[in-house]
């Protein structure tokens, strides 16, 4: 669930000065949501996902992985700033000197754990990473225990435990068992 902020923080370098403590924190067009905290569940997907992602990354050597609450700036004046739960960007994309502040653009794929209630801002987000460049887009639902593939101008595909989601082009050999992203309980 996402609040919006009655907030002077509309641009993306006053975001990443700004701090409100407990709390995450996107930019859409100018304006600051509060992105409600993920409950335990929620976070060990999300770790299960980026861990992952980061296995196979560096394994074939692609290029980067990145955690929860990396912020991609996709747009400026009005500036928005946005944060997937995992996310992988291609080596012909990482910037050739590390600087300070948001990735520039969208990551190839965007890994979103779905929370209840997430609907709306879920599909608004997914939006802003297709009109953005995004290729992939994977919606954990944690606790459907499934995850839908989506491809812009593709229908999307679920993919539930048993069966392997695959990077397709975008995460070369990436083939990842569903199973794995659902941590035992036992």
């Amino acid at each position: 669930m996402r609040d919006m902020l009655d907030s002077s923080v509309t641009t993306a370098d006053q975001l990443l000065l700004h701090h409100e403590p407990g709390q995450r924190l996107e930019l859409v067009r100018g304006e600051l949501h509060r992105i409600s905290k993920a409950g335990w569940w929620h976070g060990a997907v999300a770790s299960a996902a980026g861990e992952r992602l980061q296995t196979h990354v560096r394994t074939h050597r692609l290029s980067l992985a990145f955690a929860a609450g990396t912020g991609f700036l996709l747009t400026r004046n009005p500036d928005t700033v946005r944060s997937p739960d995992a996310a992988f960007v291609r080596a012909d994309r990482v910037p050739a000197t590390m600087t300070r502040g948001y990735f520039p653009g969208a990551p190839d794929l965007a890994v979103e754990v779905r929370s209840p209630g997430d609907r709306a801002p879920l599909d608004a987000k997914i939006a802003d990473w297709f009109a953005h460049g995004c290729q992939l887009v994977w919606i954990v639902d944690a606790e459907a225990r499934t995850v839908t593939s989506l491809r812009p101008g593709r229908t999307a595909r679920t993919f539930a435990i048993g069966e392997q989601v695959p990077g397709e082009d975008v995460v070369p050999g990436l083939s990842l068992p569903v199973a794995e992203l659902f941590p035992p309980l036992d």
